[in-house]
């Protein structure tokens, strides 16, 4: 039999909500509309868990999600503990770390929107999980069944607030282009990654809480544009 073709349109489109589809000419979608979204999903799918992980530095709540299949997620404390002990092995011999893994599914963290300038990730992720929601491809089915995806949309939400608010009050004018006049995060602006060292930002010790206490992934992708 052939694959089965890929199915997402069965989940809500981020169009209607936006009112523009992802990654449009002239458009952006803030942070409200991304956060209702995810919801939205949520709401529609057996393969989609939110969470809130903390507030910003301007008070917005930070969320992620997790995607994989229907079993995996009916059992997920089991493998985010199974996460745990292979993390920290010490008290694990090699053969019950080795039945350990063989059990486990891999844990995959992809994060968007860190540097919120960089507006192309950021926008995307409705799609992104809403693909791997909602495919039903046999390639998608297989990531599902072997994959616990961890997808944080936005890693800076502040910021990607004040980059919409001032693109949408400049578009079509000389200044559409133009360097934001202000940080884009109220204490560090750009250099936000450059903090993993220091955790002096909420937003990192957000993130650094759920990377290495709470889910332990074995593949990390901090995506960029």
């Amino acid at each position: 039999a052939g694959a089965r073709q890929p199915a997402p349109n069965r989940l809500p489109d981020p169009a209607a909500l936006f009112g523009f589809a992802p990654g449009a000419d002239r458009q952006l979608a803030d942070y409200e509309q991304i956060a209702a979204y995810f919801k939205q999903l949520a709401a529609a799918s057996p393969r989609v868990r939110l969470y809130d992980i903390g507030k910003t530095a301007e008070g917005r709540e930070m969320m992620l999600s997790v995607i994989s299949s229907e079993d995996n997620l009916a059992t997920l404390e089991r493998y985010r503990e199974i996460a745990r002990q292979l993390a920290d092995s010490r008290s694990l011999g090699e053969s019950a770390a080795r039945a350990l893994a063989r059990e486990d599914k891999v844990i995959v963290w992809v994060d968007m929107g860190l540097h919120a300038t960089e507006v192309a990730h950021g926008q995307v992720s409705v799609e992104v999980a809403r693909a791997v929601a909602g495919d039903d491809s046999d390639e998608m089915r297989r990531i599902r069944d072997n994959v616990i995806l961890v997808l944080v949309p936005v890693m800076n939400p502040d910021g990607l607030d004040i980059v919409t608010t001032w693109y949408r009050a400049n578009v079509g004018t000389p200044f559409e282009t133009s360097p934001l006049p202000v940080l884009y995060q109220k204490h560090a602006g750009h250099d936000n990654n450059r903090d993993w060292f220091m955790q002096n930002l909420p937003e990192t010790r957000n993130i650094s809480r759920q990377l290495y206490r709470e889910w332990l992934p074995q593949i990390l992708y901090n995506h960029h544009q």
